[in-house]
């Protein structure tokens, strides 16, 4: 979203020194949640329940956003283009890919997520961690954990560089062990 908006000065604002930053503030601040947990589940909770639901309102929102930017673009390609020409015929079907690509992410993401939320809003507002509201937060949880997982399948199922890039390494891995073998 930023690279969209932004355009030539994304790389002005976004530098690998604040990138470093946000990244290790996020590190920080989940480990002490982590360890809250320990002495306090509710505060845990509320954390998650906060923390949850502004990750896929933003995610939602940027992805909104991609999509109607982009489709914004394309329509303005489109308008000044009188004769659809090969290359503008390949922007087109690289948008199309583009947006299935962030709307097979973003369902994933909301998919893997929303279920671990709504478990934790739940037993936050009763009060009371029984067996089966525990069960609950394990089996959610792990939908969180399938999250990850799930991404590089998706990236290398729906973007051609990645999936190359993939293969690149995976021979290598093979060519490394069959040269110490």
């Amino acid at each position: 979203l930023l690279a969209l908006l932004l355009g030539l000065r994304y790389r002005q604002v976004v530098t690998l020194k604040r990138t470093y930053v946000i990244v290790i503030t996020t590190w920080i601040v989940s480990t002490v949640f982590s360890a809250i947990q320990v002495f306090n589940f509710l505060v845990t909770a509320w954390y998650s329940i906060i923390a949850i639901s502004l990750g896929l309102l933003t995610s939602i929102y940027s992805y909104t956003k991609i999509f109607f930017t982009l489709r914004h673009h394309q329509n303005q390609v489109q308008d000044h283009v009188q004769q659809p020409t090969q290359t503008n015929q390949l922007n087109i079907a690289r948008y199309k890919k583009a947006v299935s690509t962030a709307i097979w992410l973003q369902l994933t993401m909301v998919t893997c997520y929303l279920p671990h939320g709504v478990a934790t809003a739940f037993v936050t507002n009763s009060g009371i961690l029984s067996p089966a509201s525990y069960r609950a937060l394990n089996y959610t949880i792990t939908l969180v954990f399938l999250n990850s997982s799930l991404n590089p399948i998706l990236y290398c199922w729906k973007i051609e560089e990645v999936r190359q890039a993939a293969k690149d390494v995976i021979r290598q891995v093979f060519v490394l062990f069959r040269l110490r073998s």
